[in-house]
This record gives structure tokens, sequence and C-alpha cells, in this order.
């Protein structure tokens, strides 16, 4: 096994490595200059003597090339017998033993992270050889991946997201086979914070006015209440309490199926209001000459409304048709909070009515709204609204 430069007749030097009974060429974009030269002769000497040691991983001289994985493969039928697992296999043990922790859509979450970054970039090395330097340098990668117009495509939290099942799965196998844990000194990157855009009072009433009618309701109920869409969407007839006039939220509309929500503080009742109980009215009554169905807001399929159909095919129609600058639908969660606060309901209950834990996020996020609060049952927030008109009528 032996690795050779060579300059090809463009001028450009390219190295020759014949390892595995194998031939791989690797071209590169440096001119056969004497400096040039020089660079590759000191790389050759290093890759000559990773070869001599049985050290060599063609990964990290050659991180982009689609020749990475056919080396690998080849490297791991030459050597069956190691010591180690190799992080594939390891990583299918690790999410064996772990996904009943978890719900199908987180599972289904940390199946792609695998199957589309980790695996095919560490699969094919040793748990125990995976160093800090080689997933550092893997994370910037993943920074410095662009889209289209030149913007990052992956955010901090993503990346995040998409490193921690390495993070856990390196600290399990140095935990069971007894070697040096290599990422004690990995920290993950700072998160940005989301940045919010609620709509004032005047835009929800513009909105309103410009969604198609059959969908008013439905986003005059997102305004009202904050939920989630997984919430909303998951909401059953069941969960509408006309007598006491509560809205009980119970479940998660998530990838197709019905689950748990979120948190323990998720699971709350809000309080039904007129305007509110007169938009369930509105719907139960025309959909029951649609079709029969236990949930609240379906599609024409039956089933609960898709959250990509509703920021695709409503929202953002609607908020051009009205006007208004392109924003998330999640903006619907902290219009109504901002509108509660601004109506001076008492935070506690705008952080009830969130499913937050406590009021911690609630003044990190609208400090500015949360002076003078003081009533607790949402009335004043009704009734700020009614002043104004907006009713859903």
């Amino acid at each position: 096994m032996m690795a050779h430069i060579r300059i090809r007749p463009n001028g450009r030097i390219q190295f020759d490595l014949h390892i595995y009974g194998q031939r791989f060429r690797e071209g590169t974009k440096m001119l056969a200059t004497p400096k040039n030269l020089a660079i590759a002769k000191s790389m050759l000497k290093t890759i000559n003597a990773e070869i001599d040691l049985g050290t060599f991983k063609y990964r990290e001289h050659f991180p982009d090339s689609k020749k990475v994985p056919l080396f690998e493969q080849l490297q791991r039928d030459k050597h069956p017998d190691h010591q180690y697992p190799f992080f594939d296999h390891f990583a299918e043990q690790w999410f064996s033993r772990q996904k009943g922790k978890w719900k199908t859509s987180y599972q289904n979450a940390v199946q792609n992270n695998l199957d589309k970054y980790l695996l095919p970039h560490f699969g094919n090395t040793l748990v125990n050889e995976i160093s800090l330097a080689q997933v550092e340098h893997y994370r910037q990668r993943l920074m410095e991946t662009t889209k289209a117009d030149g913007a990052r495509r992956l955010s901090n939290r993503r990346i995040n997201n998409i490193l921690w099942p390495l993070v856990a799965i390196v600290s399990l196998a140095a935990e069971e086979h007894k070697f040096d844990y290599p990422l004690r000194r990995y920290r993950a990157l700072k998160e940005e914070k989301a940045e919010s855009s609620p709509l004032t009072l005047e835009e929800v009433k513009r909105y309103l006015g410009a969604v198609d009618p059959q969908w008013k309701d439905y986003f005059l109920i997102r305004f009202w209440t904050g939920l989630r869409s997984c919430e909303l969407h998951a909401l059953q007839w069941q969960h509408i309490d006309f007598d006491h006039h509560l809205i009980h939220i119970r479940q998660n509309w998530v990838n197709g199926e019905v689950c748990d929500v979120k948190t323990p503080k998720s699971r709350r009742s809000l309080k039904l209001c007129d305007t509110l109980f007169d938009a369930f009215k509105r719907i139960q009554a025309t959909q029951l000459l649609i079709n029969d169905t236990n949930f609240v807001f379906t599609g024409e399929d039956g089933l609960p409304l898709d959250t990509h159909f509703v920021s695709k095919s409503l929202w953002y129609p609607t908020l051009k048709k009205a006007g208004l600058k392109r924003r998330r639908p999640y903006e619907t969660r902290h219009t109504a909070a901002v509108l509660h606060i601004a109506a001076h309901e008492n935070p506690l209950y705008v952080s009830q009515m969130l499913g937050h834990s406590d009021t911690k996020l609630l003044f990190e996020i609208y400090a500015p709204y949360v002076a003078n609060a003081s009533r607790t049952d949402g009335t004043a927030f009704s009734e700020l609204m009614k002043s104004e008109g907006v009713t859903g009528k």
C-alpha cells in the first residue's frame, strides 16, 4: 500500500493511492508550482507514514471525497476483529434501547438525524476513534452549509439537535466499552433566540377580514387561545365542554397520529368565552352538514388539519392578501399572549393559558406588555376584542 503524487494534463496536482487492492485518485485545485508541490509532498509524507502505521483515515485527508465510504468499507472488511464496535452498529443498538422512552414523532426525528447526518459521516468509524476534533470539524461544515441565496441552511439549534445523539452514543459507548470519553470538552453551540413578531390588534382585524370565511373561526380561535398547531388540530368535540365553558387540552396531532401533550403543564383547560363559544358552535353546525368526525378541525380527507397545509395554503396567502408582513404561523400564539397582556390579564393566567411551567418565559419575551396586569379570568381580553368589534360574527 502506497501513495504517490502526479501532475495531471491540466497542470494540477493529483494524489494516487493504492490501498486494500483498490486504486484511489484524488484531484486537487493546486497548480504544480514549486510552493504547491512542497505542500503536496509534505502531505504525501504524512499519508504514507499513516499507511505504514495502519492509522490512515481517508476522511481526514479528503473529507469531501465521494470515495470515503468505499475506503471505509474496504478498511472495515479488512479488519473485522476490532476490539470496539463501529459507530453505526453501536448507534443502532443505542437507538433500539432508547426509543421506547420517546414519542413516535421524536423517534422519527432522531432516526432522521442518524440516517441523514451522523451515519453517513461517522458510520464506518470505530466508536472509540471518534475525536473531539473530528466532531468539531464536522460541526463547522454543517455551519457553513448555505442555501441558494447564501443564507445558512442550518441554525445553531438545528445543529445541536443533529449532534446530541452522537454525543450520547459516544458517551454510552465509552462507559460500556471502557475507553476514555473523547468529547468531555465538547460544548453545544449557543442557540439564537427566535425573534417574535406578534400581530397588533389592528393587524388581527385585517387578517380576519381577509381570510376565507371558511377558515375565519379557525384563525379566530388561534388568536384568542394561543394554542399550538398540534394542540388545536388534535382537538376533538369531547374536549369542548359547552356546559362548563371550557376547552380541555389533552393531546397533540403530530406526523399523522394522536399523542400526549408536550409537558404536564401543557395538559390544561381554557376558559371558553362567549366569542369562542359562538365560534365552536358555528364550526360544529357546519361540520355536521359535511361529515361525521370526532375532530374539530379536519381537512378534505376527514383527518385533522395538516400543519403544512395551514401554512402554505391558508396562513401565508392570507397575510399577503391582507398586506401584512410575512411571519410564522406560530405568531398567532405570540399574538394571543401580547393581546392578553395588553388587556391587563394577570401574567399567571396568561402563562397557564399558554401551557408554560411558570411566568418566567412570559416576562422574558413580553416584558414591555406585563405592567399593570391585574385580572385572572380572561374577561378583560374578551371585552377588549368586543369593544373593537372583533367577534368573528
